[in-house]
């Protein structure tokens, strides 16, 4: 949720420049879709300490949060500028990545490993099934 607030990309330490874009007003698109997807997968984790099946939940959106960041990453890439210098009216300057990829995959990559200790952990904390936790003890 944090990395959507943050800038994709920045103008290099040592260059004089500012970037214009679409930040600072409300939030895009993608943005509120990466937010929404994010709580989907929160959802799902939790949810997957209960029922294991869940836990495919936290991995989808965990991926689906890796893709977007991996195709921002290397969309900037494609395009000249990035970690090259380019000359522009005021001079030269350089763009370099900001702090949302790496926000976004760090958020990610945790999605993805709450889903696979979810899917790998006991059904609930007690380490029963709903069945067995219901029952009487034997007499």
């Amino acid at each position: 949720m944090i990395g959507i607030y943050q800038g994709l990309i920045h103008v290099a330490p040592g260059y004089e420049g500012t970037i214009t874009s679409g930040w600072g007003g409300p939030l895009g698109h993608e943005e509120r879709l990466l937010a929404r997807v994010g709580v989907v997968g929160v959802g799902g984790a939790v949810a997957s300490r209960r029922w294991k099946p869940f836990a495919a939940v936290p991995i989808v959106a965990g991926g689906v949060v890796l893709f977007y960041a991996l195709r921002a990453v290397v969309q900037y890439a494609r395009s000249p500028g990035l970690l090259v210098e380019v000359s522009t009216y005021g001079g030269p300057v350089r763009f370099v990545p900001g702090a949302e990829p790496f926000l976004l995959v760090a958020g990610g990559g945790l999605l993805v490993v709450a889903g696979a200790v979810g899917w790998r952990g006991p059904p609930n904390d007690a380490g029963e099934s709903d069945s067995q936790a219901a029952s009487p003890p034997p007499t």
